[in-house]
């Protein structure tokens, strides 16, 4: 069970006490329930919920009858308003030898509290808007160090706000590795919270439902496979019956070229080596030799067999005939891929 800063700043006033008589009936540290009481007192002085006469019956208790407290005797003058008069009498008699060492150990502290005390016991201080706090103190290690109190009112001069933030440079128990934290307060803001949406409110919720709608949630699904249009097979078709009539009459043209090279490319070859003076059957040779390098295609004419122009011409139309019969199988698989989608 702890009982710290954390506790006193962020736990509501009723679970904050249980853990208040909690935590010294089981630990009986009253020296820590009492500083913290002072901090759960500055709590106060800022926060718009009411945190006023915190554990009074425990505090008042440990003032009354307590001997650990006597240790810390300057502690007494933040709960002045927790006493009657005559209680109040006794505090003094039991913390101190005098009622003059009573007013020589807290003369100063009682002055600079005594414009203070109201705001330790202000109770609800409600504002328009959420306001929270955020410090910044000096550590014992003089490290800078932040502190955030939620749920304030600002409305505090900068005079009273030094000096409830300084209080915390008095208490001994707050540390962090060893090391005494709030020593010293360097500077404090308020921030201003301005309301936006609360779904918790629930004619809030069912108004914002109405103007929104509802939304799907963004999930992945397969893309199918896109069918074209009757106008774009069209196209496709077209496209692809063009490509191989063109390519049929580069066919023909490439055909007609070679033969016509050839006729042109023999009696030039004959004449040349029969004036170098080679036989009749070597020029004859060597004319087969070139019609064979010069077959029209993996399906050429046999080795040794010469053609005629009219079977030159038939071997053109015969690869005529193949192209367009490619291109009639083409045509066919894309009208049967059509009727399939």
């Amino acid at each position: 069970m702890k009982l710290g800063m954390k506790q006193v700043t962020s736990m509501k006033k009723v679970s904050l006490e249980k853990r208040f008589n909690d935590y010294y009936t089981k630990t009986k540290d009253s020296v820590l329930v009492i500083q913290c009481a002072i901090a759960a007192a500055i709590r106060n002085s800022f926060s718009t919920s009411d945190f006023s006469f915190l554990a009074q019956d425990l505090i008042r208790s440990l003032f009354l009858t307590d001997d650990a407290v006597r240790s810390i005797p300057l502690s007494c003058v933040y709960f002045r308003d927790y006493f009657s008069d005559d209680e109040w009498q006794t505090v003094i008699n039991r913390l101190f030898s005098s009622p003059e060492e009573f007013e020589q150990i807290t003369g100063e502290s009682s002055i600079y509290i005594e414009k203070l005390r109201p705001r330790f016991t202000s109770g609800e201080q409600p504002t328009d808007k959420k306001n929270s706090m955020i410090s910044y103190f000096k550590d014992a290690a003089g490290k800078r160090h932040s502190w955030t109190l939620s749920n304030i009112n600002p409305d505090i001069t900068k005079e009273e706000h030094y000096a409830l933030l300084s209080i915390l440079g008095t208490l001994t128990i707050f540390e962090k590795d060893g090391v005494r934290r709030f020593v010293e307060p360097i500077y404090a803001d308020f921030r201003v919270f301005e309301p936006g949406f609360d779904r918790r409110n629930e004619e809030e919720a069912a108004e914002l439902q109405k103007m929104m709608g509802s939304l799907l949630p963004i999930t992945t699904k397969e893309i199918p496979e896109a069918v074209p249009s009757f106008d774009q097979t069209a196209a496709l078709q077209e496209q692809l019956i063009d490509s191989i009539d063109d390519e049929i009459e580069n066919e023909e043209d490439d055909l007609y070229d070679d033969l016509t090279e050839l006729e042109k490319e023999l009696p030039d070859l004959a004449m040349k080596l029969i004036l170098e003076g080679k036989p009749i059957d070597e020029v004859q040779q060597a004319i087969d030799r070139r019609k064979e390098e010069q077959a029209f295609d993996s399906q050429a004419v046999p080795v040794g067999k010469t053609l005629s122009n009219k079977e030159r011409f038939q071997q053109v139309l015969a690869q005529k005939n193949r192209s367009k019969q490619n291109k009639s199988s083409l045509l066919s698989q894309i009208n049967r891929r059509g009727k399939r989608r």
